[in-house]
């Protein structure tokens, strides 16, 4: 009888002990490189941290993955960031300022994958022990946005039938100083230049728009059509313009206040 007991007992014991939760497996893959800086921050930054997201253009910033600290006050620093396996297409640095929150607005630097400073590099980790390395974040100080609750905002009408390939629009202002459309063409905003409105839904007849601003002057304003498995481009821009969405107008906004953007008519 002791016998039976001591095999059931001990049976138990190797089912519990089978059962037993070890905590989640460390993560493995990674993206590594170089972020290297230049200027002097706008304020004193409470921390800085590597971002990356799955989606651009992001909904917000719930959408953003914070990552591991980062030294603000020096000329460089190599980083190892360790994501599940997947897509990334935001990869970047944001910082955030003593006594502020963060922000979409919080990013002030990304990785480009080429020249096309409108667009983020993708990066691929394929599996769960995938290791990109060499990627160089460029982080300019001097051009880091302050979180103020400063607010541009306007409304926009659409006449005519939209096209079936839009998945979403956004109203943006650029920070970048342009005196002509021409000049807009020729040297389009970077993506750091960009603030971005929430998401407007495809086959709406009107919108009211709220962009969360840095306060700092913006010269132009600009509903973008985000399309099906195409990227931002400067087409986009030459489409926006067409139909009655760009406009020059500087508009400076300021802290705890919403300003009025422009309003906006856009005729498919």
């Amino acid at each position: 009888m002791k016998k039976v007991l001591f095999l059931i007992f001990s049976g138990l014991i190797f089912i519990i002990g089978c059962e037993i939760d070890h905590g989640i497996e460390p993560i493995r893959s990674s993206i590594q490189g170089e972020i290297q800086y230049k200027g002097d921050w706008p304020g004193t930054p409470a921390e800085v941290r590597l971002i990356a997201a799955s989606k651009f253009p992001p909904a917000g910033v719930s959408d953003l993955i914070l990552g591991e600290t980062v030294p603000p006050n020096v000329q460089s620093h190599q980083f190892s960031f360790y994501l599940k396996p997947g897509t990334y297409n935001v990869l970047g640095v944001a910082w955030r300022e003593q006594a502020s929150t963060w922000d979409i607005l919080s990013v002030c630097g990304l990785y480009f994958a080429g020249t096309d400073s409108l667009l983020p590099g993708d990066i691929t980790l394929a599996h769960d022990t995938s290791n990109v390395k060499a990627i160089k974040i460029v982080v300019d100080r001097s051009k880091a946005r302050r979180v103020v609750n400063a607010r541009i905002t306007g409304k926009i009408n659409f006449q005519g039938t939209w096209p079936d390939s839009i998945l979403e629009v956004r109203v943006v202002a650029s920070s970048a100083p342009t005196p002509n459309v021409f000049a807009l063409l020729q040297k389009p905003p970077t993506l750091l230049d960009l603030s971005f409105s929430d998401a407007i839904t495809p086959n709406s007849t009107s919108a009211n728009y709220t962009i969360n601003a840095a306060p700092t002057p913006y010269y132009v304003t600009g509903v973008i059509f985000f399309r099906m498995n195409r990227s931002l481009s400067m087409e986009d821009l030459t489409y926006s313009l067409k139909v009655g969405g760009l406009k020059l107008q500087q508009i400076q906004p300021v802290p705890e206040d919403a300003i009025a953007g422009p309003d906006f008519n856009i005729v498919f």
